[in-house]
Formats: structure tokens, sequence, C-alpha cells
């Protein structure tokens, strides 16, 4: 007894995994449906540090203010661009902050009197095969001309972090877990439940099954999943980082596929990454937020740049198969890092604005012919 309350104590706990979301069929989650949520506090996605005002629709859409009228009968005139993607489409200060938002600011600003709407179908912690679900299932609803799927880093850092199979969602592999073990205590005789949480027994399973060693979190890397991947192995081994990538842009693919039966035109965004890539700007972070040893740290930080030197290549080839989608490589676009970024992947609100003024120059062409047509149709 002695030893296990020693080894509780001296055991690094492991990081808790947020969830912000909802579960939800088919999508497997989504934002809260008609919710709000505003803070007395201050935040550092601002350099301001503003307080923060988070508004939803119906459909867990994130909105400018309560009651904010987004029919899904598109009116005639309007021109109606989704975003899809994780945190960076969802999350800011405010609505009008959020990169959709500062899309849309620079829209009517760039075209005024013209009615422009663009939907906020972030789903934070989402990967892209769920921003897929989500437009087939609730974004297609609202007739959008324009889909953005703005996404990246959740599929990127995957295999590294939570989950090395490709595609799958964020905190699935928590929810298994959860799962099982609810299971396995309603099943499993109690001898074996004790057995299962002695810390005893978990050292000496690990110490000689060495089939399962990995599932076993480290002393030095105590946040990763148990379905994680080590940095060693993403460095040295191609043929997986090349399926991984494969695997991501295999939904890029899907969206273009899609426009046609649904006629938007796709336009799919590699998120900026900066803040993940720079040694100076990342070590200090990984070393705090997951508990990483500076050795570790400089790792990983070689890990992520083999899997997006991996995407870059994989969208070149992309290009000529799809010439009539758009495809943008932003890895990095933004540099340096402190300056644009508040963590190690999410962007002060003002750098939103900055992303969505690159996106509106490399994708004018199609706004515009989309506004032409809005005008021919009324």
């Amino acid at each position: 007894m002695g030893a296990e309350i020693f080894l509780s104590y001296r055991s690094a706990p492991r990081a808790p995994l947020p969830f912000y979301n909802v579960l939800y069929p088919y999508v497997m989650f989504r934002p809260n449906e008609s919710y709000t949520y505003e803070t007395k506090e201050t935040y550092d996605m601002s350099h301001n540090k503003s307080r923060v005002f988070v508004y939803t629709n119906e459909d867990g859409f994130r909105i400018p203010s309560p009651g904010y009228k987004l029919p899904k009968e598109k009116p005639a005139g309007q021109l109606r661009i989704a975003v899809l993607g994780g945190s960076l489409v969802e999350l800011a200060s405010t609505f009008d902050v959020t990169l959709p938002g500062a899309l849309k600011t620079l829209l009517q600003r760039r075209y005024p009197g013209r009615d422009i709407e663009v939907i906020n179908a972030g789903i934070q912690s989402s990967v892209s095969r769920q921003s897929i679900v989500q437009l087939l299932v609730t974004v297609v609803d609202y007739h959008p001309d324009i889909v953005i799927l703005y996404d990246g880093g959740n599929d990127i850092g995957l295999p590294l972090t939570y989950e090395s199979r490709p595609n799958f969602p964020y905190n699935f592999q928590t929810m298994e877990e959860a799962w099982n073990l609810y299971r396995e205590e309603h099943r499993t005789p109690l001898w074996r439940i004790a057995l299962d949480r002695s810390y005893l027994f978990r050292m000496a399973r690990a110490r000689f099954n060495h089939s399962k060693a990995e599932l076993v979190p480290s002393a030095d890397d105590p946040f990763a999943g148990t379905n994680r991947v080590p940095a060693k192995r993403v460095i040295s081994d191609r043929a997986f980082v090349a399926d991984q990538i494969s695997a991501y842009l295999s939904n890029w693919r899907k969206l273009v596929e899609l426009s046609r039966a649904y006629r938007f035109r796709p336009v799919c965004v590699l998120t900026p990454a900066s803040g993940g890539l720079d040694p100076n700007f990342a070590v200090p972070r990984m070393m705090q937020s997951f508990h990483l040893s500076r050795d570790t740290a400089f790792e990983w930080i070689r890990a992520f740049d083999v899997l997006y030197q991996e995407a870059g290549r994989q969208i070149e080839q992309l290009r000529p198969e799809y010439p009539d989608a758009k495809f943008l490589n932003l890895t990095v676009f933004l540099e340096p890092p402190e300056k644009y970024f508040w963590d190690l992947a999410h962007l002060y609100d003002e750098a939103n604005m900055v992303v969505a003024e690159r996106i509106y120059s490399d994708i004018r062409p199609a706004i515009e012919s989309s506004l032409t047509a809005q005008v021919t149709t009324q």
C-alpha cells in the first residue's frame, strides 16, 4: 500500500485533453447549437487582450450576435462563402475577427453595397474529414457559392500527439479509452480492475511487455496519446509520412469532387505553421505546454518539418490534377511567429485579417465571377 501511494504521488499526471464540442451523428462532434458565451476576463487571443464573445446559430455556426439571422435559403443576389476547418476557423475574440469574419469585412469594403455572407463552419479540434462530413450534413443546406477548407494543423500534427490512424477525430482515442474503461468496469472481475489500477502492476507491465511499451506515456513525453507515433519514426520513415499526408489530402480531393455535385467553387488552404516550426519560438512553448525535454522538443519540430515538407510536395502534385480548384500552401506565410501566433498554432485576432487578405488575393477571380453570376441571376 505504501508503494502504491508513493508511486501515485510521484507519477506525472497525464495532461487532460479538453473537449469543447457536443457529440453528434456522422460528424462525430460539432459546436454547441444556439449558444452564448461571454467572458469578463481578457485573453491573449488579441494583442490587446480582448474579452471573448461567442454566439452560435441552431447549427453551431458562429454568428456575430445573438439572434443574428442566417437563413438556409440564400437570398437572391447574395454571395455566400463557407469556411470549414478547426479552431483556426472557429476561434477568436469575436466573430468579426475570426478568419471568416475578417474575410467578410474585407469583402464588404472591397464591394460596397453587395450582399456578402461568410459562414463560420469551424469545429474546434476537428480534422479535415470531419469538415467534409460537416459540409455534407449541414453546410450544403446553406447553398454556398465558394467553400474554403482551411485546415492542416490538426491533421498533420495528429500522429505526433493524439492518433496515428489518419483521418480519425482528434479526441477519438480518448473516447475509445473512456468507453473501454466503462465496459471493463461492468464486465471485468473486481480483482482484475484493482490490478489494472495498480501503479506497481503498470510499471511491471511496461517493463516486461515490450510489445506494448509504446502504449505507456514516457516520463519525457507524458502528453502524447497512446496511439501516437514517436518523432523518431516520423523523421526516419518516409513511407509512413507519405501515407499520412496522402490520407489528409484525400479530403482536399473530396472537396473538389463534391464541388461538382453541389456547384460551389472549392478552395483548399494549408494553414500557417511557423508557430510550431520555428525552434526559437516553439521549443520553450513545447517544453511548458507538453512537458517535453529540450531535446524532445527539437525532435518534434524536426518531425513536424518533415510532415509539412511532404504536404507541400503532395500539394504541388495536386495542382495539375485539378486545374479548376485553388490550392494555397501558407505554411511559412506568417513570419516571425511571435508577431502573429499567441501559441504554437493559433493566430492573434489581428493576424486573421492578414490571412484573409492573402486568401482574397489568390481567389479574387473566383469571388468576382461569383458576384457577377449573382447579378445575372437576379
